[in-house]
């Protein structure tokens, strides 16, 4: 694959994660930590339905910060993701490009 052509797979990467990230915070009970709720998985893969039951709170541990985002296992895409940690239903990845980064930050109306 070619530079641009590599470039393009990690935005549009980028963006299906994006987007499974908005789904979570649409469906998230805001304020209920103490409830579980099924999360869709945040990975880069166009058509993935998968999901993982969680607590809220766990949920929220992942996104401490912009760049994280929730994926099942084995949906990690590695040359867009960094697996930073690893839990038992699911892994939490990191950007590696910052284009992907950018991105990620742009989109996250958690950032200030």
């Amino acid at each position: 694959m070619d530079k641009a052509a590599e470039e393009r797979f990690q935005r549009r990467a980028a963006a299906a994660e994006i987007n499974g990230r908005r789904v979570n915070e649409a469906i998230e009970p805001q304020g209920r930590l103490d409830r579980s709720a099924v999360f869709v998985c945040e990975c880069g893969n166009l058509g993935c339905s998968e999901t993982v039951e969680i607590p809220v709170a766990e949920y929220e541990e992942v996104r401490v910060d912009f760049d994280r985002f929730f994926v099942v296992p084995g949906h990690e895409i590695e040359k867009v993701d960094e697996v930073v940690e690893r839990r038992p239903s699911y892994l939490i990845v990191v950007k590696r490009a910052p284009e992907a980064r950018e991105m990620a930050r742009a989109s996250d109306e958690r950032s200030p």
